[in-house]
């Protein structure tokens, strides 16, 4: 005999290779003991930089296929605000509440480590426009206004996407905030092919997580941001390294526990008014629907 685990939540992460320790997760919520399972789709080299084409005004193919393949999205439409009655009846035999789904997407490790390492390695450092533990080094300055523009290039292209997600009826959107770079100098350059200093990378991440979470509040969408809990003095602490980009799965739990702490305080996000609408016209007679479940 196996034991049935009823209708667990679902929270649907999409993104770069951080999407990757969510797969196959599955835990029981601490404050209501209700069960958790997190569907997860990695998506190879995606960046902030093509996470929406506004030109097209599309997401990146692959997080169309994602939201499509989970059933999120269907004619182009969220299901979940649906006035289809086909759809209603899907979710009915899924046993999923037409709600928003939460969805946490992990974008901007490419960006950073694939433009801004580069350009700075050990040979420039930068002072961004606001207070971060980090030294200046004793080497030439890049001008804020360049790395900037550097940072607003991926930054509006991300944002653009999660604003189409939003005005689309996924109100329950979250993103997490780029993890801190590996202490080890020797393994940072094998990776990137070139030195880069600690400070000076963690400093080039920081900064874009303190830009993301600015531009993503005032949009509606909620940063995770898991970095007072696995770093020490603004460095990454040992026990969280895993392989020099990534880190160890204890922190994808953490990431969860920041999602779900947000969403049980926000509750009231997963309404759905137009399903209400839906059921009152239903009780005023039979339909469609009616005939479909009979």
């Amino acid at each position: 005999m196996i034991e049935v685990i009823e209708n667990p939540l679902p929270i649907f992460v999409i993104g770069d290779s951080h999407a990757l320790p969510y797969r196959n997760f599955l835990a029981k919520e601490r404050w209501t003991g209700n069960s958790v399972v997190v569907r997860s789709k990695y998506i190879n080299g995606l960046s902030a930089h093509d996470f929406f084409d506004p030109a097209a005004e599309q997401l990146h193919p692959g997080i169309f296929d994602a939201l499509e393949y989970e059933g999120l999205v269907r004619a182009c439409k969220a299901t979940h605000l649906s006035r289809d009655e086909l759809d209603h009846v899907i979710l009915q035999a899924s046993g999923q509440p037409a709600t928003p789904p939460l969805m946490l997407f992990t974008v901007g490790d490419i960006d950073v480590r694939g433009t801004l390492y580069p350009l700075l390695r050990d040979s420039h450092d930068f002072v961004p426009p606001f207070e971060l533990p980090y030294p200046v080094l004793d080497k030439p300055l890049v001008p804020w206004d360049i790395l900037s523009d550097i940072y607003e290039k991926s930054l509006n292209r991300l944002l653009a996407g999660l604003s189409h997600l939003h005005a689309a009826g996924f109100n329950r959107l979250y993103v997490q905030c780029v993890v801190p770079p590996t202490l080890d100098e020797r393994k940072s350059e094998t990776l990137h092919g070139f030195p880069c200093p600690l400070s000076v990378r963690t400093k080039l991440i920081a900064t874009f997580n303190r830009l993301l979470a600015d531009r993503c509040s005032a949009i509606g969408v909620t940063c995770v941001d898991i970095w007072d809990r696995v770093t020490q003095d603004g460095y990454l602490k040992p026990e969280f390294e895993l392989d020099g980009v990534h880190l160890t799965p204890p922190a994808a739990r953490m990431h969860i526990e920041g999602l779900l702490d947000h969403a049980i305080n926000h509750a009231w996000m997963s309404c759905n008014y137009v399903r209400y609408e839906q059921f009152y016209r239903m009780a005023a007679g039979r339909s469609a629907f009616d005939l479909a479940v009979e």
